[in-house]
């Protein structure tokens, strides 16, 4: 975990990646801050979904929603205020499930298995001191490419910000493998998947 990790810390380490001098405060009144600020939020969340972080995994137990869906399935389900995605383990035989919003815009896992319903899930982890060190890096260099332009005029950087990022994000895959403990490949997944 990155201990000393802070939205500015982290945004500063974008900045800084651009060649641009580094802010004290996310609230200071200059563009390099307003840019982080508004745009910090989003680029966490966007990370957060495109890797099962084992820091950012949640399990949960769910109760049906006493309202039933209309058609299809049997049960519905509200998702966690915190979900950001599922976490499916390939060798797990999951249950077949949709996630769709309901007519106020709520989102809701609908499915026919009966309660509960365990999920395991990314979550918004919004506690910089809870980051991965890999996870860090890769946030500040998303960061660094998207503000590149608006900051340096230089798209070449956004490249590189992107490139870096992608790295890693790399680097992280093998390193969340490596973490867990290795599991046997199930012959029967890909007859499951057929259904």
């Amino acid at each position: 975990m990155s201990a000393g990790d802070s939205a500015t810390s982290i945004c500063n380490i974008a900045l800084i990646a651009l060649g641009e001098d580094p802010i004290k405060a996310l609230s200071e009144n200059n563009k390099r801050a307003i840019l982080c600020s508004a745009r910090y939020d989003d680029i966490r969340r966007a990370i957060l979904r495109s890797h099962p972080w084992n820091f950012a995994l949640k399990q949960r137990n769910l109760s049906a929603d006493p309202v039933a869906p209309l058609f299809t399935w049997q049960y519905r389900y509200a998702v966690p205020a915190d979900f950001l995605r599922f976490y499916n383990e390939p060798e797990q035989d999951m249950a077949i499930w949709n996630i769709m919003a309901d007519d106020t815009g709520a989102l809701f896992i609908y499915c026919n298995d009966a309660a509960p319903l365990q999920v395991v899930y990314i979550y918004d982890c919004q506690d910089p001191t809870r980051f991965d060190s890999l996870f860090v890096q890769a946030f500040a260099y998303q960061i660094a490419s998207e503000l590149a332009i608006s900051l340096s005029q230089n798209s070449q950087r956004a490249q590189q910000g992107l490139a870096m990022m992608e790295g890693k994000l790399s680097i992280a895959r093998l390193a969340g493998a490596q973490e867990n403990s290795p599991r046997e490949w199930d012959d029967d997944i890909l007859l499951r998947s057929r259904r």
